[in-house]
């Protein structure tokens, strides 16, 4: 079993624009509303993939209500601890004359211990040995930043496996916590690391293993990804597709990567299958995720060369 954990949802709203310029009224030419946060889109994405999932995480007001009503009418099982304040709405603009592209975000809604401490009963409840747990997402205000640590602490005491995505010092502080996959992009990776990682891909995966997880994830935006575990280093060229919107491809990356870690494939299988379905989801408009038969067609042309491997 997969269970996701988005302790900062969010409803997304996409808007399409001719031009957008400053100091104008700007009038969208269509728009789009999704519900979504990094583990909620993971889960949306991985029921694509044919992979089963539950939802957890906090529900803040009318928009948190909205949110959890809109996942469960689609037959999604959801587990929500419901907390104070509104849950927070994301917007994404869309320049379709230049391609260009703007995600606006609001905070979220502030948490207590005590919601928290809720949250991490009802996971613990759930887990059995060898199930999967992704925590994805920003931190909430008044969450503390070891919040995910303690969460990956809660999972492993009952056999579950961690993949944590997140930035900044609540990802720092969650590989203390030893998570078994995260997945950075590049700018977090550099932040985490404190200096560039350009052009330094095995060094790169080699000093993120060095903070704790085991495996690593580094997305590469549209150059693809790479990938460090089980003895071997990889890194995954995606074919040339014809990018509509990347926001959420990063999300469905990740849930290709935990259907093929479920299924314990290889690493190279993961990454591929990984990097597929972010590339099929740069595809589509809106926080919107491929079906499979979209991925399988990218499968046989992303191109994974081996980097490395030690003992």
């Amino acid at each position: 079993m997969i269970v996701t954990v988005t302790l900062n949802p969010s409803l997304d709203r996409t808007l399409h624009f001719g031009f957008v310029g400053w100091g104008m009224v700007n009038r969208a030419t269509s728009s789009a509303l999704d519900y979504s946060g990094k583990g909620v889109n993971v889960s949306v994405a991985l029921r694509n993939l044919g992979q089963p999932s539950i939802i957890m995480g906090l529900a803040a007001g009318s928009g948190g209500r909205l949110l959890v009503e809109g996942l469960r009418a689609r037959d999604f099982r959801c587990e929500f601890v419901e907390t104070m304040g509104e849950t927070r709405s994301n917007i994404t603009v869309i320049e379709d004359g230049t391609g260009r592209s703007m995600k606006l975000n609001e905070p979220g809604a502030p948490v207590t211990p005590a919601v928290l401490s809720e949250l991490q009963d009802r996971l613990a409840a759930l887990l059995s040995p060898g199930d999967i747990v992704a925590l994805a997402g920003s931190l909430p205000p008044g969450a503390p930043v070891d919040t995910y640590a303690r969460l990956i602490s809660v999972a492993h005491r009952h056999g579950a496996r961690v993949a944590l995505d997140s930035s900044g010092p609540a990802l720092a502080a969650g590989c203390q916590a030893v998570p078994d996959l995260i997945k950075p992009n590049e700018h977090e990776a550099a932040e985490l690391l404190g200096r560039s990682t350009a052009g330094r891909l095995p060094e790169t995966l080699s000093a993120l293993r060095g903070l704790g997880p085991d495996r690593v994830l580094l997305s590469l935006g549209a150059a693809g990804a790479a990938f460090a575990g089980e003895g071997r280093s990889w890194c995954a060229t995606p074919p040339a597709v014809a990018e509509v919107n990347s926001v959420g491809a990063g999300d469905a990356a990740l849930a290709g990567a935990l259907a093929a870690w479920s299924l314990d494939r290889s690493g190279d299988e993961l990454l591929r299958l990984a990097v597929a379905t972010g590339t099929a989801a740069a595809c589509l408009d809106g926080t919107a995720f491929p079906d499979r038969a979209a991925v399988d067609a990218l499968l046989p042309q992303v191109r994974v060369e081996v980097l490395e491997s030690w003992p």
